[in-house]
């Protein structure tokens, strides 16, 4: 029987809440109020399903400068040269991954880590069907508009906008988040893609490995250099989109297991989704590009800006209202023209503001603690590894922060130090399987929990503490076996969640 049960009855759990005494009036504080039903039906005219706590809002929640805003090097805080200056190369190179290896927990038949766990893992990789050229929208054996002798397909933004959200759900994408590139949204874009790793520490790393990206002078086509490794963007209106895969939440639980790694799905999962959705775009006589070359692109801006998500206190992460904090987000460009979608308040940046839970559990201590800080414009503060014990020649001039960019009133991870504990142990991630949001949406409790977070922020305590008595956190020992008899749906989530057709 779950702590759930065992622990906190329904009726003790609402009267924390306050609503048992309250009655009606505690449900209407949390229910939609409408008037006539022309007013119901109205409430839901977009395409996709969304909890009526969801609420469309003109500017994200956390609070966004743009004049401090700056375009930055992609590889910031996932480079190993980047992160290696903290501790030096050699003990960078030196470093053990923990104090016993996957290999020998194998052998020890250690739950998480057995033979089924890493061949799981090794056959998640799935494969990879996208060239370098399909990726740069060069899709071949797609019929265009001219060679159908037919003009390109013309509608308004808004138009655009529905069908091709309908057309990635049907190719398997959950939702999109769309904005036109702005000189705003351009600020958030990468100068460069890839990550230079240890092998330039003590030289500077030619392009063909950094990857840089260029906004083109020219109305041309989406361009990549294979010779420099350099991306030309052509000078016409371009559309980003952000797309969502989600993940089997309930492996999320079970970090650091080989069974809990298994975040690598969102990559096989999204490859059928970008392939077609790209040919798609080529049949209607536009042009795309996917997020290559890697991190140029940042996702969870798009996410975040597009109504996706909300900021976390987690610096580099976002959480979605249905799907928690362990989605998959991917972003491509396109010339097709699509209406902005809004960003929203579902609560989730005030409820992350007063409960910090990630930053309880997170073994390096980098996310900031509750009660320590608040959001800032300051950006982050010295990591706790202390100051650099050698600068990269070749490192140039930071365009943004130390080691993440400015521009928003957000709290900021200490990243040096994650990644460090992260090559230490071979890998992290706990802060993903500790978030509240990760919880279950179809049960009557979980939506009053969601409702309440997002009209009143005096209850977001007492959820988090909640959290662990509901037996919400990370899973161990034997415990992690039980995923292998679970009943679980296809690919491990819940994939009618925005449905409102066919009966869902």
């Amino acid at each position: 029987m779950s702590a759930f049960h065992s622990t906190v009855s329904r009726r003790d759990f609402m009267k924390g809440l306050g609503f048992v005494s309250a009655g009606l009036g505690g449900a209407a504080a949390v229910s939609p109020a409408f008037h006539d039903l022309d007013e119901l039906m109205q409430s839901g005219v977009t395409t996709r399903k969304r909890a009526w706590w969801v609420k469309e809002v003109d500017e994200p929640t956390v609070e966004i400068d743009w004049d401090l805003m700056k375009p930055h090097y992609s590889y910031q805080t996932q480079s190993a040269a980047l992160v290696a200056q903290y501790v030096g190369v050699d003990a960078y190179n030196a470093m053990k991954k923990s104090e016993k290896s996957d290999a020998d927990r194998l052998k020890d038949n250690e739950p998480g880590y057995r033979l089924k766990d890493h061949a799981l893992s090794g056959a998640n990789g799935g494969l990879r069907i996208a060239t370098i050229a399909e990726k740069f929208g060069q899709i071949k054996n797609v019929t265009t508009p001219e060679a159908r002798g037919v003009p390109k397909w013309t509608g308004t933004p808004e138009e655009g906008l529905i069908m091709l959200r309908s057309a990635m759900v049907f190719f398997g994408a959950a939702d999109i988040a769309t904005a036109e590139l702005d000189d705003h949204h351009r600020k958030l874009m990468g100068i460069t893609g890839e990550n230079p790793g240890i092998t330039y520490w003590d030289k500077q790393p030619p392009t063909t490995v950094t990857k840089p990206v260029v906004f083109s002078k020219t109305d041309e086509s989406f361009r990549w250099d294979e010779k420099t490794g350099i991306t030309y963007l052509p000078n016409k209106p371009l559309y980003n989109v952000c797309y969502l895969i989600p993940q089997d939440n309930d492996l999320n639980r079970m970090r650091p297991t080989v069974l809990g790694r298994l975040t690598q799905t969102r990559y096989r999962l999204r490859e059928v989704p970008r392939a077609c959705t790209q040919a798609f775009i080529t049949g209607l006589g536009y042009e795309s590009m996917h997020d290559e070359p890697y991190r140029w692109n940042p996702s969870n801006s798009g996410a975040v800006l597009g109504g996706l998500t909300e900021n976390s206190r987690h610096t580099i992460m976002s959480i979605s209202p249905e799907f928690g904090a362990f989605g998959g987000y991917f972003d491509f460009l396109t010339t097709l023209p699509i209406a902005h979608t809004k960003p929203i308040d579902a609560g989730i940046w005030r409820m992350c503001q007063s409960c910090g839970l990630c930053a309880d559990y997170c073994p390096s201590g980098s996310i900031e603690k509750k009660g320590e800080s608040q959001p800032s414009w300051e950006g982050p503060k010295p990591s706790s590894l202390g100051p650099k014990v050698y600068q990269l020649p070749w490192e140039g001039i930071r365009t943004s922060g130390e080691w993440a960019k400015l521009g928003r009133k957000t709290f900021w991870t200490d990243m040096p130090s994650s990644q460090i504990y992260q090559r230490s142990v071979g890998t992290c991630n706990v802060c993903w399987g500790h978030c509240v949001f990760n919880g279950a949406n179809s049960a009557m409790i979980h939506q009053v929990v969601k409702a309440t977070a997002s009209t009143t922020g005096i209850f977001n305590s007492f959820f988090a503490s909640m959290h662990d008595i509901m037996g919400y956190g990370l899973k161990e020992g034997e415990a992690v076996e039980k995923w292998w008899h679970s009943s679980l749906p296809a690919y491990g989530f819940d994939s009618t969640v925005y449905a409102r057709d066919m009966g869902y």
